[in-house]
């Protein structure tokens, strides 16, 4: 099956990005709810990854964001962790090979209070010129602190709604120099994600003409949102047969 891959046709604010992240400017990321922001994002990590350390922030509680940035940071960079942090079975090992292995201080990082962790993430990134993406700045007040201390210390690209009027999230804001907002796809471009998509996973149709039905209504009814896009196509998917009666079902409203 074909993924519904949301950054589909949108080369010119990849290349607009890649320059801006290039230049060493945070990139802000904007959009309506289901336009692509993160796959885009997911998209310049995937590309950017060969050139530097690039890492991903993804959605969920601080706690878990920290421990889940904590392991990208060590396994990429190497975590700056102070030795009573180490268990005592593994530090004469730690000392002689002058490493520390994540399964050693995994657990025990886990269990740090949140605060710690955060600092301890916020050092080992500091000066290190890595790339850090965050899904979604759609966070608490804990988190846009977490966020906030990241700004301070490495490079940001982050996605936002941009019906998003958190007051938490102000401060972070005059912090992105770039932003880029992600706008609906043309009609043309809704028809051939939908087309390739049924090229791979073949939906059984009436007939032609309402086959074409189906593709007139995702160029029109989807309003050039790939969620929507992706939502009319499973729907078609998950009919026996879709028929001129029941295109319309497909809508989305």
């Amino acid at each position: 099956m074909v993924e519904i891959t949301v950054f589909t046709g949108r080369d010119h604010e990849l290349t607009l990005a890649i320059a801006a992240l290039a230049k060493g400017n945070n990139l802000l990321v904007t959009g309506r709810a289901g336009i692509g922001k993160s796959a885009f994002l997911r998209e310049l990590h995937a590309r950017l990854s060969a050139e530097r350390v690039c890492l991903w922030v993804p959605e969920g509680n601080v706690k878990a964001v920290t421990y889940e940035l904590a392991r990208q940071v060590h396994e990429r960079m190497g975590l700056t962790i102070p030795e009573s942090l180490v268990p005592m079975r593994y530090r004469m090992r730690a000392r002689r090979t002058g490493q520390v292995r994540w399964e050693w201080i995994g657990r025990t990082l886990g269990r740090l209070p949140v605060r710690e962790s955060i600092e301890l993430v916020a050092r080992s990134l500091a000066g290190k010129g890595a790339l850090v993406f965050i899904e979604s700045l759609e966070v608490p007040p804990s988190q846009a602190e977490f966020f906030a201390l990241l700004l301070e210390q490495t490079q940001v690209g982050a996605a936002m709604d941009n019906t998003n009027r958190r007051v938490r999230i102000d401060r972070l804001l005059w912090r992105f120099r770039e932003r880029i907002e992600l706008k609906p796809l043309p009609a043309a471009q809704c028809r051939a994600i939908a087309e390739q998509w049924l090229a791979c996973r073949p939906v059984r149709f009436e007939s032609d003409r309402v086959r074409e039905a189906f593709l007139r209504a995702v160029e029109q009814d989807s309003g050039g949102v790939p969620a929507a896009i992706r939502g009319m196509l499973e729907a078609a998917a998950a009919e026996p047969e879709v028929t001129r009666s029941t295109v319309r079902a497909f809508t989305h409203k």
